[in-house]
């Protein structure tokens, strides 16, 4: 075989491995809406209990089992949470599910929903 011809060769099986990973990577067409609710990565929910709610300053006190994505242990603790709105319809006493975060090094319930 002639340097050309490697040449050739080499520069097709690249670009046919390039086309190869950019339609593996596609989720166009994908039926996305059964993944709603799932447990993946860093979305691990964890179970609590709303000890309180500071509405007009974002907190929420949840008395929780451990955090696996935090590795924290089971406690009680006052969070921020990412959206104000996530804290509509729930009180002290309620039992939840919910995730936390610690952007910026503040810890913080992106998600939350009641058990």
């Amino acid at each position: 075989m002639n340097f050309k011809t490697l040449t050739l060769t080499l520069l097709l099986g690249f670009a046919s491995l390039q086309a190869r990973a950019e339609m593996t990577m596609s989720h166009e067409g994908h039926d996305m809406s059964q993944m709603e609710g799932m447990e993946m990565g860093d979305t691990a929910m964890t179970r609590g209990v709303i000890t309180r709610i500071d509405a007009a300053n974002g907190k929420v006190g949840i008395k929780h089992e451990a955090i696996s994505n935090l590795k924290m242990p089971p406690m009680t603790m006052t969070f921020l949470v990412a959206d104000p709105a996530l804290l509509e319809g729930f009180e002290a006493g309620d039992a939840v599910s919910f995730h936390a975060a610690n952007p910026a090094g503040k810890l913080t319930v992106t998600m939350l929903q009641k058990q």
